[in-house]
């Protein structure tokens, strides 16, 4: 295990979006080597993983043997595929590979019990540690908004507003079968796709760690989703969306005390210009709205939205730095399953160069 005067030794598991930032990010940050890379596809199985993620190679050949990436030497494993597979974290953690994730896993108390119970006795059994981060949930709506409450005298309410042009976006995955863009309307919000109710679960566990820190009890957690339809039909990176398909979604999520709405996610997403309602709030940001002594705006966005034509890119970047930042803090912790609110403030090695 790294002790801070070698690099640390990592695993990319999956080399979608988010992966292939991350492995960019190794190759050109002194802190990281990169030991191996799991793949669930064939065609990327004996590749390079330099390859994959579109620079030189690397000398590490992509495997989709977890076998193989279970039995490596390293300090850490970056888990970002698109759905969580417990029975795989659980074998990484016990084989004694720390993880760090973008897809949840922020605040245990409000997952399920036995989920966290089984990741916690992996951790135990192996000494290794868990932390999910990634941009929201994972950063914006419960570390930013946290350490941001310190300015504030009094709060009323906290709102948090995600806007999201996913036009350019590469995966066919999430935003087809699992966020159910192309869909009909009536039907995506009967019956919402997987990554929706998973989503559920994820901005919950981000809304209880405000609730925790802030000190607020929550009686309950109310969610509701709106869509907006294409008025014509679009062509998008990640596929086709018909006319009067969804092509927009409006996300709420609550958090009620004593009645009242103290904690509010919202996220506007969508697919284009031509769609009804347009949700045209501007490009990819985010902000943080307190109410209350004195009313506070805070708000997150890119200075270049629009890196090689594709929107959202940067917030890409956001999400698999937030995890992939904190890796030095999680190798060092105590073995548990490790919360904002636990490990100490981050401190990302090797980000100051040329």
């Amino acid at each position: 295990m790294s002790d801070g005067t070698e690099p640390y030794r990592v695993i990319q598991w999956a080399t979608g979006s988010i992966g292939q930032i991350s492995i960019r990010h190794f190759a050109a940050d002194p802190a990281y080597e990169l030991v191996g890379a799991f793949v669930t596809s064939d065609a990327k199985h004996g590749r390079d993983a330099g390859e994959i993620a579109g620079i030189a190679p690397l000398d590490v050949a992509c495997t989709t043997s977890k076998d193989e990436i279970l039995a490596l030497d390293a300090d850490c494993v970056n888990y970002a595929p698109l759905y969580r597979d417990i029975d795989d974290m659980c074998a990484i953690l016990r084989s004694g590979k720390n993880i760090v994730t973008p897809i949840g896993f922020a605040y245990p108390p409000a997952r399920d019990a036995d989920e966290t119970a089984r990741l916690e006795a992996a951790c135990q059994e192996g000494g290794t540690s868990l932390h999910g981060a990634g941009i929201h949930p994972g950063f914006v709506g419960d570390l930013f908004t946290i350490t941001a409450s310190r300015l504030m005298t009094r709060i009323e309410r906290v709102t948090v507003t995600e806007i999201a042009v996913l036009t350019r976006h590469p995966s066919y995955e999430m935003n087809f079968p699992g966020l159910g863009f192309g869909r009909d309307p009536l039907e995506a919000v009967a019956d919402p796709s997987p990554l929706i109710h998973t989503m559920e679960h994820i901005f919950k566990e981000s809304m209880a760690m405000l609730a925790a820190a802030l000190g607020i009890e929550v009686d309950e957690y109310t969610t509701s989703l709106e869509v907006a339809v294409a008025d014509e039909d679009l062509t998008v990176k990640s596929g086709f969306i018909p006319q009067g398909t969804v092509a927009g979604m409006h996300h709420r999520w609550e958090a009620i005390a004593a009645g009242v709405p103290r904690i509010v996610f919202q996220s506007f997403w969508r697919m284009g210009e031509d769609i009804t309602p347009s949700y045209d709030y501007g490009t990819n940001k985010y902000i943080v709205e307190f109410d209350g002594d004195e009313p506070t705006k805070l708000t997150l966005e890119p200075t270049n939205p629009d890196v090689d034509g594709d929107i959202g890119f940067t917030g890409r970047v956001w999400t698999a730095m937030s995890a992939v930042n904190m890796i030095p803090q999680v190798v060092a912790a105590p073995p548990g399953v490790r919360t904002h609110l636990e490990l100490p403030l981050g401190q990302p090695p090797g980000l100051v160069r040329d």
